[in-house]
């Protein structure tokens, strides 16, 4: 459903937002004033460190006219000389100088002296604070920091650098504690404000985030900034009703706003409320009749409807429309074809989408995405044919493209065409050299041909290439079977081994494995416990019942056995082997009418198996 494609792009965009601040596809606007606001709040902060570090060598009138401690209330109070008062702003000012030469050691000793004459100066704490701050030694920052405002609890930026020093540590309570002195001070401080709600937002406090948002909508009035900053927060407790609320508002600052309008419709989908959905599309192509996405959005909801001229006439005029991009049309029929797939019985749905794909194929048919798509749908659709013709135009068209030839590839094997998979896997092999996929359905392609030497140099090139730790598993698991039809064993147990080391869980190789070592009547115990273990992770396939039940013939356990083979008989896909092997049982048990009678089921089955004539007394 488009609906929820297009929201959880917008998600991934918001969330690209909250990491990196960078802005998204539908959400320039938002993000862009998001970023601005909140960059513009450090240079503030930063002015209000300076100020503070200039305090002490201010005058006694201009110290208090910043709302600070005078100099000369703290030579009253500490008995300060006045050479000692020059020597502590002498020290002040070299640790301010060396601060900024980012000479740490310098600025940490000269303003550890002024401080150790001026204990009780704000300011000097202040620098301290800020020094150990960008230092990252949050215990010293914290520590000066402090101080500095239990000297001068009224000064709004001693709280902030506490704010930054929480932040770092994750003492969320303190720092909001300092917010809240600042706030009782001065109720109507929007940068203070603006920075407490997004750091709420950050620690994932999303209600108490908009509520400091909506004081400043308070303050300052309308604000499309901070609607957006509001939806963001909304969005991610899943408030939609909220969420279209919010988008109103900025529409009443900017009516007719394509993409808020764009916005609006896909939140109305979600609910679906579809003609209040209707409505936002229509406004926003009146704005501009071409746009895509919300033709396509339009079309969804024609789809929902069932109203299939409507939404076949549209999607059709956008794939035809010279004026749509062609991304836009690959786009668009992409969406087509995930609906399709999710619908592959609905036949008006079926012919929608053959003919987008016609359209699409006609228009832009020296596109290499256009017959990628193409194969896509044919694929789905079930016309192998179709999908392999637009395969191969693909990797002619981008013979770069290592999907294609990897799906073109899989196809000729999936298809049993084992030397077009080989033949088309060397081909590629020159335009994207040493992608193991390729490498082991080549490989896979030789094994199922019986050229075993052709197969494990493939499977051994794809099990060196990179590739998941699952995929490689099943290259291994190959090789071992291609080894052990080799009968070289000691390679074949290596390579079951790597495979079931990579993945516990791949039943294949568990399963194979414990056939191989009970045909030689090897570690049967161990046998058992891959067999069940492959067994237990696919408890109806018939060839790992047969698996099971044949270790326990090896064991002896004859009665056991039967219960395992008989089981894989009754799945319906038991092949020959198996039926010898019932035959095999029954001997055992001391029925040999019985055992003939499966012996020669399985003579029927496979003419190939000639030795059991011998047993069947047929000359």
């Amino acid at each position: 459903m488009i609906r929820y494609i297009i929201r959880l792009r917008r998600l991934e965009a918001l969330n690209r937002y909250k990491t990196t601040g960078r802005p998204a596809t539908k959400l320039n606007t938002l993000q862009t004033t998001m970023q601005i606001r909140t960059d513009s709040l450090r240079p503030v902060i930063m002015a209000g460190l300076l100020t503070a570090f200039l305090i002490p060598a201010c005058t006694a009138s201009e110290h208090a006219g910043n709302g600070g401690v005078s100099p000369a209330v703290e030579i009253a109070d500490q008995d300060i000389s006045p050479e000692q008062l020059a020597e502590a702003r002498s020290h002040y000012i070299r640790g301010l100088t060396a601060r900024r030469l980012d000479d740490f050691d310098a600025a940490e000793t000269h303003l550890t002296r002024a401080q150790s004459i001026l204990r009780r100066s704000p300011g000097v704490n202040f620098a301290l604070a800020g020094l150990y701050l960008d230092e990252e030694d949050y215990v010293n920052a914290i520590y000066y920091g402090n101080r500095a405002v239990e000297l001068e609890p009224d000064n709004k930026w001693y709280r902030l650098l506490l704010v930054d020093s929480y932040r770092a540590t994750g003492e969320v309570d303190a720092m909001m504690d300092q917010f809240e002195a600042i706030l009782d001070q001065n109720p109507n401080d929007v940068d203070v404000l603006f920075l407490k709600a997004r750091i709420l937002s950050t620690q994932g406090e999303y209600e108490a985030s908009n509520e400091a948002y909506q004081r400043i909508l308070d303050l300052t009035g309308p604000d499309r900034s901070i609607y957006y900053q509001r939806i963001s927060n909304f969005t991610r407790i899943d408030d939609t009703e909220s969420i279209i609320e919010e988008l109103n508002k900025v529409l009443d600052l900017e009516p007719g706003n394509v993409n808020t309008l764009l916005m609006l419709s896909q939140f109305y989908l979600e609910q679906d409320r579809l003609e209040e959905a209707r409505t936002s599309l229509m406004e926003a192509l009146e704005r501009n009749p071409r746009h895509p996405e919300a033709l396509v959005n339009l079309a969804d909801i024609h789809i929902n409807r069932e109203e299939w001229d409507e939404a076949s006439q549209m999607l059709n005029d956008l794939v035809s429309d010279s004026l749509v991009s062609t991304s836009h049309k690959i786009e668009i029929v992409q969406y087509v074809i995930s609906r399709f797939s999710n619908e592959p019985e609905n036949d008006e749905l079926k012919r929608t989408t053959d003919s987008l794909i016609h359209k699409l194929l006609v228009s832009e048919s020296e596109n290499g995405m256009t017959h990628a798509i193409a194969a896509e749908y044919y694929s789905l659709a079930g016309d192998d044919e179709k999908s392999l013709e637009h395969l191969r135009e693909t990797v002619e068209l981008m013979p770069d493209n290592d999907a294609a030839w990897r799906q073109l590839v899989q196809t000729y094997y999936v298809e049993g065409l084992y030397d077009e998979a080989i033949t088309t896997g060397k081909e590629a092999d020159e335009y994207v050299p040493d992608d193991a996929f390729i490498h082991f359905f080549v490989g896979g392609a030789y094994f199922l041909k019986d050229d075993y030497e052709q197969a494990a140099s493939w499977l051994r090139s794809a099990s060196d290439l990179p590739s998941r730790s699952r995929f490689r598993s099943i290259i291994f698991g190959t090789l071992g079977d291609t080894y052990a039809s080799q009968d070289k064993w000691d390679d074949a147990a290596d390579a079951f081994e790597q495979a079931i080391t990579l993945d516990p869980e791949n039943d294949v190789a568990l399963n194979n494995y414990a056939y191989y070592l009970s045909e030689r009547g090897e570690r049967l115990n161990q046998a058992r416990e891959m067999a069940a273990q492959a067994l237990e992770l696919n408890p109806d396939n018939a060839a790992f019942l047969d698996t099971l039940g044949w270790v326990y013939f090896k064991l002896g356990e004859y009665e056991e056995a039967y219960e395992y083979i008989r089981a894989s008989i009754e799945t319906g896909d038991a092949s020959a082997e198996v039926m010898e092997h019932m035959g095999d049982v029954y001997d055992k048990l001391g029925e040999p009418d019985r055992a003939m009678y499966w012996w020669q089921k399985a003579l029927d089955k496979d003419e190939d198996r000639s030795y059991l004539k011998e047993r069947l007394h047929i000359n």
